[in-house]
């Protein structure tokens, strides 16, 4: 193993370059555009024996990777924001065929207006398209999911995305532990069977009666739970292999805590040193970092958040006419009336520890009693 400096975008690359992937096809936007351009030059070199397909649109790209999913190739690609927008059509009918397509998102605000800067409202607007999504808060992580992606996806026969925040983790270098050949023994491992057989021919989404589709889509809600338990295992091996544990809800700071700082993505760096400003005031914090958004770790965070006095969800996203998607999601998964959103960051906006920890205080002292928006100076 040997570290590099790296952006999250070369990070991802990196990993499919060691994923054993046979296709590769994408259409290119900012803040992704690097992924690919990265892969294409390992292909290029010859590098990795894999076969890049240009297309003209990103619906065309995911449409791609499905044939080539269904035909039994490992299968990757990657977008960013109206490129996933594009693209939602086709997300439903590569999780409704089970086809176990990784891609990386590079998560950016939604127009209008115009911005590239980060936001994961374009991911999360996806939510219910019945994709696995992952989410990394820096490079290290970008680089690490991307193979327990892969192998998540093969053994529940369930496409996966990676999302990682754009710029503030696409491209901020910092050291990454790339492996060596000790990955192969984890990634090599190939666990999906062509959906197509050119001599058993069968027709894939054919139109299904009220009492066939029912239980299709009941199976496939029970294919995406099972992630849940099938991650846990894969990364006990993983961290065999990198030292590095991964789970569907990290945590850092007091067990016992007063208030915790529920993020997800690069917010949760900041939410990071958040708490360990709070700690030096004498308030008893957590961070609660949400690494596995769908399928929803409910027991993961309940057992997170339980005794916790006051929770505050930082969401650097917004549903519009109800607020923090992040949010509204466990104070209703969970039932928690204790459960404070506020939404921040919005199209690249810078959001401060500083920021975090004033608010927190402001919850604690019940000075914020409700939902917010927060712009600017605290």
């Amino acid at each position: 193993m040997k570290r590099l400096v790296l952006g999250g975008n070369d990070a991802v690359a990196y990993a499919v370059k060691q994923s054993y992937v046979d296709v590769v096809s994408a259409y290119p936007i900012t803040p992704q555009t690097s992924i690919i351009e990265k892969i294409a030059s390992f292909i290029g070199k010859g590098e990795m024996d894999a076969r890049f397909i240009k297309v003209e649109s990103e619906h065309s790209a995911m449409a791609a990777a499905m044939g080539a999913s269904a035909a039994g190739g490992r299968v990757f690609t990657a977008t960013s924001s109206q490129g996933l927008l594009l693209m939602h059509e086709v997300l439903h009918w590569a999780a409704g065929a089970s086809l176990p397509i990784v891609m990386a998102n590079a998560n950016r605000a939604i127009a209008p207006p115009w911005s590239i800067w980060a936001e994961q409202t374009d991911s999360l607007s996806q939510r219910d398209t019945g994709w696995i999504q992952l989410y990394a808060s820096n490079s290290q992580e970008a680089y690490d999911l991307v193979f327990l992606a892969f192998r998540l996806a093969e053994r529940v026969k369930n496409p996966a995305m990676v999302c990682m925040d754009g710029f503030l983790v696409t491209h901020t270098k910092e050291p990454v532990a790339v492996f060596g050949e000790e990955i192969n023994s984890f990634i090599s491992k190939k666990e999906t069977n062509a959906l197509l057989d050119v001599e058993n021919p069968i027709a894939v989404g054919a139109l299904a009666f009220p009492n066939v589709y029912m239980p299709l889509k009941i199976e496939q809600n029970n294919r995406i739970f099972s992630a849940k338990n099938v991650f846990d295992h894969l990364s006990n091996e993983f961290e065999r292999i990198s030292k590095r544990k991964y789970n569907q809800v990290y945590t850092y700071g007091e067990d016992k805590a007063d208030v915790a700082l529920v993020a997800m993505g690069s917010n949760a760096e900041t939410a990071h040193l958040a708490v360990e400003l709070l700690a030096k005031d004498g308030i008893k914090a957590k961070l609660v970092k949400v690494v596995m958004f769908r399928p929803f770790p409910k027991e993961e965070l309940s057992k997170a958040l339980e005794g916790v006095e006051k929770v505050v969800v930082f969401d650097r996203n917004i549903s519009m006419g109800k607020g923090g998607i992040v949010k509204d999601e466990i104070a209703g998964a969970l039932g928690l009336g204790n459960v404070i959103g506020v939404v921040c960051g919005l199209g690249g906006v810078d959001v401060s520890e500083t920021d975090m920890a004033k608010v927190s205080r402001g919850v604690l002292d019940g000075k914020v009693k409700d939902d917010m928006i927060l712009w600017g100076e605290v």
